[in-house]
């Protein structure tokens, strides 16, 4: 059984990755428009570092293989690791309060702590086994692919939505700190905006 790896496969590989994050960030929709949680700062910046790790791969996807798109993918996994962590510090402490509905016993940002540390170690076996094949930048092969236009555009979707929300939140200031209920673009005038 022949185990090397095409890079037709190495390309579902990094679709995969790309679904997982699109699935990551309606997952991420579905608590803030369904369960009302808005998210926090931390959970803001979180969200870019998703898109930036997103956006590497998808420059791989439409624009052909590059050792720099895996870099700005790790970077963005990079940042989100390290902010995941320092948010589980934030809420070490047995006085504070944890942030957020917890998913099989463990909150957001301890998951996405798990995600992004993983999705670095990703990012560098693909980037070695795309060398390995001595792949030159250039368009993929799955170039015409319904499920990758479909995957593609659900990405570049979500991203806009994220940063609508995240405008519609904060406006123009800075990311507000937890506990914030109300949209601020929304509510300018509400005697309860935070």
């Amino acid at each position: 059984m022949n185990m090397q790896l095409t890079e037709s496969r190495l390309g579902q590989l990094e679709l995969a990755a790309i679904a997982g994050i699109c699935f990551l960030l309606l997952d991420a929709f579905l608590y803030q428009l369904v369960l009302g949680e808005l998210p926090c700062a931390f959970c803001n910046l979180i969200r870019v570092c998703f898109m930036l790790l997103g956006s590497g791969l998808l420059l791989n996807r439409v624009f052909g293989i590059n050792p720099w798109n895996y870099a700005l993918s790790a970077f963005g996994a990079l940042i989100g690791s390290l902010l995941s962590l320092l948010f589980m510090f934030a809420k070490a402490p047995p006085w504070t309060k944890p942030t957020g509905s917890a998913i099989l016993g463990l909150h957001m940002y301890t998951w996405t702590f798990m995600v992004f540390t993983s999705a670095i170690m990703f990012c560098l076996i693909m980037a070695v086994l795309y060398a390995q094949r001595d792949v030159r930048p250039g368009r993929t092969a799955d170039s015409k692919s319904t499920l990758r236009k479909l995957i593609i555009g659900l990405f570049v979707a979500l991203v806009a939505a994220n940063l609508l929300s995240a405008f519609l939140q904060n406006g123009f200031d800075h990311f507000l700190a937890g506990g914030q209920q109300h949209y601020r673009m929304l509510y300018e005038g509400d005697v309860m905006k935070p």
